[in-house]
């Protein structure tokens, strides 16, 4: 697997495909309808504040 570095301020999103439940593709679907944006978006939003909730909690795990 290819390591990738931590992004600058300025780079460019990434396009990347992955398989999901589809009771989970449907919850996107309407909650990207409900607040107008796209379904990318919102998965993309979705991802990433997850992923900087669980920062602290892992920065924690590894002392």
């Amino acid at each position: 697997m290819a390591h990738h570095s931590s992004p600058g301020p300025f780079r460019r999103p990434v396009r990347v495909t992955i398989t999901i439940p589809y009771n989970a593709y449907q919850s996107l679907v309407d909650r990207s309808n409900t607040q107008g944006r796209s379904l990318s978006n919102l998965a993309a939003y979705l991802l990433e504040t997850s992923l900087e909730m669980m920062e602290p909690r892992e920065q924690r795990d590894h002392r």
